[in-house]
């Protein structure tokens, strides 16, 4: 219960960020709910006065008034829903900020929510959920509430034993839809996993067509992700069936009431107790009560369904990040010697290093090699500070990491992951996006140093192009680099996927614009060691048992420590 209440207060925090506004719009839409009441009231005026009173001028002022409040409560209900769309749209971009925030700072293997189609389901199908709910569930649930005690207080003032019969079933029917909702949660989490899944097998499938295509398994795939779409919708179709089962039943329940208020409400009639005017006007506000309740149990739907969207969404707000919250220094000096001592690194349960020591002088140009598995790349992101170690330390210069802002570090220290990113745009946009405030000739040079003179700067992309070259992708990553230029350089797997020549190229590429930077590549390609001044072999952990790789002339980091 506790953690159900944590989740509506997260998900209703949103909205309720523009307190002001959601107050207003709620005020404006119960008093166009409570207009509603209005009518049958002036119904019974028009029939005890009117018609049996004999008094003409008084149908025509009551039949204005019946106008009158049916334009009244239509234009408070389409201004307070106006409202609570503006504040709506706010609340579920002020989420997916958020989300996107968190997810940048996971990698993801730390959180399975953080990766592919999973977070792609959190920022765009239950961030959208959010929307929903600030239209209805809660807020609508409270308006709701509210309304259908004033239209029970004003039956029960104008007749309230006819009024008292009529609702009986209606107690059976509230009880009813309220343990169906309890039932169908579960069915609801099971459904949003599965739509998760398949979402996420999309994603994936299309991300890697070509493999996919290359080995012949455009069935296979197709079959894989028809299988969960089957399930997906077997199972929302067996949760709408038993909705369904329930909703005929309890409608049936629920149709109960009108029938009693006649019965009851005309011998009131005929015992003189009551007026036909108040018989029409108890029996409309016994109908209008039966539909009432209908709309509270779609918004206890909705509410029950808002836990469930908030406590996904939680997973990822309550991950921990991978870097300290600890906010350093933003003036960081030059940069060049690198030492890490006793680092630790779990990831997903798993010990991917294990009190590594590693040191590299100010200017030296190291490779750090090993077999998959070894960390190498996770040991870059540690000592680039894209993520702290679990124990352990990061010294720049003797130091502390931690004591410098990650944004400060980023002008110093670049890590260059192994695949670039290629954005829609021209060649200028995607290298000046390291460094946006660089002029159009600054980006000219690092294009030119990084060995792509060949492509103009205003050649477009699209997204993930696939009309460069591997090669060429890395130097685009390269002049990156260059633009920020940085005093430590950290290249993961720079010449994966690439011909010996194209490889030779790059290096010595890099090698001819490092400038004196301090440069560690990670590699799995042996020939990267003759452009280095030193090379270390990271051990491979397995099954708790060290692997260490070792090369001709390296340095091996066994059991974590440098020998």
């Amino acid at each position: 219960m506790n953690e159900s209440l944590r989740a509506l207060r997260f998900i209703y925090g949103y909205p309720l960020r523009y307190r002001r506004e959601i107050i207003t719009a709620t005020v404006v839409m119960f008093l166009g709910l409570l207009g509603n009441i209005a009518v049958p009231l002036l119904m019974r005026s028009a029939i005890d006065i009117g018609v049996l009173g004999g008094e003409s001028s008084s149908l025509l002022t009551t039949s204005l008034g019946v106008l009158a409040a049916g334009v009244v409560t239509t234009a408070l209900l389409h201004f307070g829903k106006r409202m609570r769309f503006s504040v709506a749209s706010k609340a579920v971009n002020d989420l997916r900020e958020d989300l996107f925030r968190k997810l940048v700072h996971l990698g993801p293997a730390d959180v399975a929510e953080a990766s592919g189609g999973r977070a792609l389901t959190r920022l765009i199908s239950d961030a959208v959920a959010v929307r929903g709910l600030t239209n209805g569930g809660l807020l609508e649930l409270l308006n709701q509430v509210l309304v259908t005690l004033a239209m029970l207080i004003t039956a029960l003032i104008i007749d309230a034993r006819t009024t008292l019969l009529a609702l009986i079933p209606l107690v059976f029917v509230a009880i009813g839809n309220f343990t169906v909702q309890l039932r169908l949660q579960r069915a609801f989490i099971e459904l949003k996993g599965q739509f998760t899944k398949l979402l996420a097998g999309v994603g994936e499938s299309l991300a890697n067509i070509n493999v996919v295509k290359s080995y012949g398994r455009e069935t296979d795939a197709s079959d894989r992700l028809n299988k969960v779409n089957e399930a997906h919708s077997a199972r929302d179709g067996q949760m709408k069936r038993t909705y369904s089962r329930w909703e005929a039943a309890l409608n049936v329940i629920g149709g109960l009431p009108t029938p009693i208020a006649l019965w009851a409400g005309g011998n009131a009639v005929l015992a003189g107790t009551s007026t036909v005017g108040d018989l029409v006007a108890v029996v409309a506000l016994v109908m209008m009560f039966q539909m009432s309740i209908h709309m509270l149990a779609m918004h206890t739907n909705g509410a029950f369904r808002s836990v469930v969207t908030a406590q996904r969404l939680l997973r990822i707000i309550d991950a921990p990040s991978v870097l300290s919250t600890r906010e350093g220094s933003e003036e960081v000096p030059t940069l060049g010697a690198l030492h890490a001592t006793g680092i630790d690194v779990d990831i997903a349960g798993r010990r991917i290093l294990d009190k590594v020591d590693f040191h590299v002088k100010a200017g030296e140009t190291v490779a750090l090699t090993g077999p998959t598995g070894s960390g190498k790349s996770t040991l870059l992101h540690v000592l680039a500070r894209l993520r702290d170690p679990d124990s352990g330390t990061v010294t720049y210069d003797g130091a502390d990491a931690r004591s410098y802002a990650p944004s400060a570090l980023r002008r110093r220290i670049v890590c260059l992951p192994q695949r670039q990113w290629i954005f829609e745009g021209t060649l200028e946009d995607n290298v000046r996006f390291a460094r946006p405030e660089a002029t159009r000739a600054e980006t000219a040079d690092a294009v030119e140093a990084a060995g792509l003179s060949h492509i103009p700067l205003d050649r477009r992309f699209g997204a993930s192009t696939l009309d460069l070259s591997a090669g060429e992708r890395q130097r685009i990553g390269l002049a990156r680099v260059l633009l920020v230029d940085p005093e430590i350089l950290l290249l993961d797997n720079p010449t994966a996927n690439l011909d010996a020549e194209t490889e030779a190229e790059l290096l010595e590429t890099v090698l001819r614009v490092r400038r004196g930077r301090t440069l560690i590549i990670a590699s799995q390609q042996a020939a990267v060691s003759s452009y280095v001044d030193r090379t270390v072999s990271l051990a491979s952990r397995e099954s708790s048992v060290d692997v260490t790789a070792t090369l001709a002339g390296a340095t091996t980091l066994e059991g974590g420590k440098e020998s």
